[in-house]
């Protein structure tokens, strides 16, 4: 990643710039002034090795502003120790062709480094590409470059720039991948910095007199490194590597080894590329134990939180190596059944033993299954006795891990667990699932044998159900009704206004009482029957609407027998009129309806004349017959709208829809007439008969029935003292107020 803009002047920016450049400055004066001569190159170069550790911890390749800081950094520390321009320049460019290799071959090999995941095998490949490869890369094209230049030898120049930058990475290199504030922090203790101190004076002393009695005992500085690998720190032993293969060069420097030379000369015959392995090695060594050791921690933890995890979830494992013949219990197995190790917990067939002898079968035929390979994971549930002498259900588990090359299983591991609560809440539910089956099969049979039709719907209004009486008074099969809307097989509409009835605001008005008594089944067929219905919602224990159910029942002949009832209740069985309660009570409702001064109907009272003759030589029989020739003749005389009564005998009342007087007066003349000329023979005898007839207003002025039909009579007994055979119409404008003795009395004197 490139910074662009703004950010290359952020104060962290510039302060990791600065230390770049204050660091490669300072260590290239420090290698050069401890083993360089003249213009050549210093036999320890740190550096490239320091340059490379910074710049590899960050996410970003090598930046321009990291090449120019580089490359100017470079020249400057060659110049101020006395290279010419050319050799500074050249320099310069084998040093940023070194680390520019070095970090490309990191990121291809391991990406960016990171102390909290860097291992020994990453870091020995770091320390190879960058220490190694790229050194001898970069130096013999060194080497090339000054033969053209200088004429220096290839070999020995690019061996010389080779040996210089591994010992400078196997010295520098390991502080510098590790290194991180918090691990300085921790150096600043006054205890840990002495007894760190002390181990690196100890390694010092090691090295200079292994170093100086002999020659090139390397094996005997690295000793204490090695034994010291262990018992240290990352960070700890990486400096202590460090000051050791510092000593190991400043003794070489000094002279101090015998047969090696003073200064530049000590740096011959492999001097460096020893004393890399004598401080590399021992790293690499205790890097790769404190992993080991890390890993045995984290597998031990690991297997504490797994133990835990398996104790507090209550399953056991279990381990079958079927090669030796054993299998390996864990503490949780054992304790599940109530048992502690006893010596038989490597007991192959233990779980066996234990298993309810009914189960047996079925669990070895699953076990089968998974060991020839049918099925991926064995699998059981089944009883086994536990020390107690209960039974407890378990769920067993396992899987091969190793195969032999036929598939054969050498190796299965597997756990259990108890669930015994599970398999009683199974049970339990297994029962109540029975009871409710039985419940519901009952309940089917009762709906399919009750005498009312049953159609049940769900929430969206589909048929969920249907009952035979149903199907027969539907029309409609029930495999066909199920899943369709409920008004697509059972429509009910209103008797008399022919209107549709809605019954889902009815389930939705949770009305539960007889339902329209007037509906009427419109069949597929067009053919209809009257029901009597009451739908009635369905809700579960929250309230929620679940359904609806319809019960309905063909009510066709009750209903006809109701409306017979009706009929007869209300209509002389003689002569079809209306009978004399139901008259009054329509000419109740008249008076209560009546305006002031608003004479909308007339009161007409018939009696017949010399109706008692017929009755005396002819018998009832006769009389009968000649009331209802009358109940005709009056019915036939007047509009539809009026309406005809027999008050009892010979008496007969009508209410006309008519306010005039006249035109009441009309039609009472009219009947008069059509009965005086009936002709009526009964036995070869003739009958003639008559009628007088009395007609009064119904208007507000009457608050009471009995008095209309009071004032009605008087007229007739008028029409009666008239002569027989007419009419006689009272009006209530003058007659109202006067006594009904007296109007009488004026109606007789009138005629």
């Amino acid at each position: 990643m490139r910074l662009t803009g703004l950010e290359r002047f952020k104060p962290g920016n510039w302060k990791r710039a600065a230390t770049l450049a204050g660091g490669f400055f300072a260590t290239g004066a420090a290698s050069i002034l401890l083993s360089r001569l003249g213009d050549g190159i210093a036999g320890l170069w740190l550096p490239n090795a320091f340059a490379f550790a910074m710049l590899a911890r960050q996410k970003c390749t090598i930046s321009i502003e990291s090449a120019v800081i580089l490359i100017a950094t470079s020249l400057a520390v060659n110049m101020a120790f006395g290279s010419s321009p050319e050799m500074a320049a050249l320099f310069a460019a084998a040093n940023l062709c070194h680390i520019a290799i070095a970090l490309y071959l990191t990121r291809r090999l391991i990406g960016t480094i990171s102390p909290e995941k860097l291992g020994a095998r990453d870091f020995g490949l770091v320390l190879g590409a960058a220490g190694g490869i790229a050194s001898l890369f970069a130096g013999f094209a060194f080497a090339a470059a000054t033969l053209a230049l200088n004429g220096w030898a290839v070999v020995t120049t690019g061996w010389a720039w080779f040996s210089a930058n591994a010992l400078g990475f196997a010295i520098f290199l390991p502080a510098m991948a590790f290194v991180s504030r918090a691990k300085l922090a921790a150096l600043l203790d006054v205890g840990a910095l002495a007894r760190l101190l002390a181990i690196c004076a100890g390694c010092i002393a090691v090295t200079c007199l292994s170093l100086t009695s002999g020659h090139f005992l390397f094996a005997i500085a690295m000793l204490p490194l090695m034994v010291l690998t262990p018992r240290l720190s990352v960070f700890e032993l990486a400096l202590v590597c460090s000051v050791t293969g510092a000593a190991a060069v400043v003794t070489a420097i000094l002279g101090f080894v015998p047969d090696l030379g003073e200064g530049i000369q000590a740096f011959s015959n492999g001097f460096q590329v020893a004393v890399a392995i004598t401080v590399s090695t021992p790293f690499l060594v205790g890097l790769f134990v404190r992993q080991v050791i890390d890993d045995k921690e984290r597998i031990a933890e690991t297997e504490t939180r797994w133990n835990f995890a398996l104790a507090s979830a209550k399953q056991g494992v279990w381990d079958a190596n079927l090669q030796k013949g054993t299998t390996a219990y864990s503490d949780t197995w054992l304790e599940l059944l109530g048992y502690q190790r006893v010596g038989q917990e490597n007991d192959p067939d233990l779980w066996l033993k234990l298993a309810h002898p009914d189960d047996i079968e079925r669990i070895k035929a699953a076990d089968q299954a998974h060991m020839d390979g049918t099925v991926p994971y064995y699998e059981a549930e089944f009883r086994m006795r536990h020390k107690s002498g209960r039974w407890i259900w378990v769920l067993d588990r396992g899987k091969a891990v190793i195969r032999d090359p036929q598939g054969r299983a050498l190796r299965v591991i597997g756990s259990i667990t108890d669930i015994t609560a599970r398999k009683e809440v199974e049970l339990r539910l297994a029962q109540s699932a029975a009871l409710l089956a039985d419940e519901k099969e009952r309940l089917r049979v009762t709906l399919r044998s009750i005498g009312d039709a049953v159609i049940c719907t769900d929430a969206m209004g589909a048929i969920t159900f249907m009952n035979p009486l149903a199907e027969k008074l539907t029309g409609v099969e029930s495999a066909t009704a199920l899943g369709k809307v409920l008004e697509a097989v059972y429509c009910t509409e209103d008797e008399e206004t022919s209107q549709i009835l809605d019954l889902a605001r009815s389930i939705a008005s949770d009305r539960k009482s007889d339902q329209d008594n007037r509906a009427v089944l419109v069949r597929h067929d067009r053919t209809r029957c009257s029901v009597r219905q009451v739908v009635s919602p369905i809700t579960n224990e929250r309230g929620e609407f679940c359904g609806s159910v319809v019960v309905f029942q063909d009510f066709t002949d009750a209903r006809a027998l109701q409306r017979q009832l009706a009929y007869a209740a209300t209509h002389d069985a003689l002569t079809g009129l209306a009978n004399r309660s139901f008259f009054i009570q329509k000419v109740t409702e008249l008076v209560a309806k009546a305006q002031p001064d608003d004479a909308g109907h007339h009161f007409m009272f018939i009696d017949l004349d010399h109706f008692k003759q017929v009755n005396d030589t002819s018998g009832h029989a006769a009389g009968d017959a000649l009331l209802k020739r009358v109940a005709a003749i009056i019915r036939s005389g007047l509009g539809p709208a009026d309406l005809v009564a027999r008050l009892g005998g010979d008496e007969f009342a009508v209410v006309l829809q008519t306010g005039s007087a006249e035109a009441a007066q009309e039609a009472a003349r009219t009947i008069v007439a059509a009965i005086a000329a009936l002709e009526f023979d009964w036995n070869e005898r003739s009958h003639s008969i008559g009628a007088s007839i009395g007609v009064t207003p119904i208007d507000a002025g009457y608050c009471e029935v009995d008095e209309i039909i009071a004032r009605a009579d008087m007229a007739c007994y008028a029409a009666k003292a008239a002569g027989r055979g007419c009419v006689f119409v009272t009006s209530s404008a003058k007659s109202a107020a006067e006594p009904l003795e007296k109007r009488a009395f004026k109606a007789a004197k009138a005629f």
